[in-house]
């Protein structure tokens, strides 16, 4: 194993000038993959993602499933198509998943709401079937604790799955105010929640908690070691704080998610100097920096934490959604960096069914 990288003060500074595919990324190149009839340079270390054709049930202002059309001037309900039968739904994501198995992909279910999706056990069983590496969901938890016909719940089966790690949307450690910002229907509780982490650490299932900075809530250092000190309460060891993705204005169509995310967007930068100074000062004594990741649209920094009851992860990340189409626009190949499995059965390179289509 190779020793650990130190810190790079100008990542941070410019992590889309120091994103070099070859030397910077996480998975250094590609590899050249036969899908249908057409060869591609695929990153060494993409992601699969299952794109739960449910609804999502929250409405966060600052919604990525809505921002991500919007930053291409569209809404998702022009990009939102369903396959409405099972069978073909089910043999189509098998499909796909061969066809990528050059890669071997992480793979990650997401949404939408993928924990009150319906076909959600299928997927679960099928990718448990195929020994699908690093297998993640990312859900707002509602359904979590949702009874199945026959018994248990669908915690139950995600963990029967295999699931390496469970993603949790939570925007505020204080329960009314959390849905206050999310407006999630049936939320789950703060002791439900509780169980959950439980459950899962019996299960060896990592979880972790994703919180958006937001000005007026959790946008600064003392925000986020509360939201810290209440992620351990409830037995949570992992936890990401995410700064709005931005985009590029010339693109981009203007609704209520981008207004508000241009007057609510926390900027994480004070915070990582507050831990971490680039200048090589002292940081906080509660942090330790691990590592930096650099990705084609998106810079993370990764510490330990200690925590009330033990060593914690806590991660910082921020992204540009103007990246995107600036990486693909200058390549004479373009590197396919994602994989994406539609509700309509598309295999994409985007988050756009009708970009990129791969099968």
């Amino acid at each position: 194993m190779s020793p650990p990288r130190p810190f790079e003060p100008g990542w941070r500074a410019d992590p889309r000038g120091a994103f070099d595919l070859d030397r910077t990324a996480t998975g250094a190149g590609t590899v050249p993959v036969r899908i249908g009839d057409r060869t591609h340079r695929v990153y060494r270390n993409a992601n699969f993602s299952v794109y739960s054709a449910q609804t999502c049930n929250a409405r966060c202002p600052f919604c990525v499933e809505e921002l991500r059309p919007l930053s291409r001037g569209l809404e998702l309900l022009d990009q939102r198509r369903v396959e409405p039968d099972d069978g073909r739904y089910f043999a189509r994501l098998e499909a796909a998943l061969d066809a990528v198995t050059p890669v071997d992909p992480s793979v990650s279910i997401t949404g939408g709401e993928p924990s009150i999706d319906p076909r959600l056990p299928g997927i679960v069983d099928l990718l448990a079937r195929r020994g699908a590496r690093k297998r993640t969901m990312t859900t707002n938890a509602s359904g979590l604790l949702r009874p199945l016909p026959g018994g248990g719940d669908v915690l139950d089966r995600v963990l029967a799955a295999g699931l390496e790690h469970l993603n949790i949307s939570r925007a505020h450690p204080d329960f009314a105010i959390n849905q206050r910002i999310m407006g999630v229907d049936g939320p789950i509780p703060d002791a439900g929640l509780a169980e959950v982490a439980r459950r899962c650490a019996d299960a060896g299932v990592r979880v972790r908690l994703s919180c958006a900075l937001l000005t007026g809530r959790i946008d600064d250092l003392d925000g986020c070691l509360r939201y810290l000190e209440q992620a351990a309460a409830w037995g949570v060891e992992d936890v990401i704080f995410r700064q709005l993705m931005r985009y590029d204005p010339a693109t981009v169509q203007r609704n209520h998610i981008t207004r508000y995310s241009d007057r609510h967007r926390a900027s994480m930068r004070p915070i990582l100097e507050a831990i971490h100074p680039s200048d090589g000062a002292p940081g906080h004594d509660r942090f330790t920096f691990v590592r930096q990741v650099l990705g084609y649209y998106y810079y993370v920094e990764v510490y330990r934490f200690a925590g009330p009851r033990g060593p914690m992860r806590v991660c910082f990340e921020g992204a540009d959604l103007a990246d995107v189409q600036r990486d693909a626009e200058r390549r004479a190949q373009p590197v396919v960096h994602e994989l994406v499995f539609h509700p309509d059965t598309t295999l994409s390179s985007t988050w756009q069914p009708w970009d990129g289509i791969l099968l």
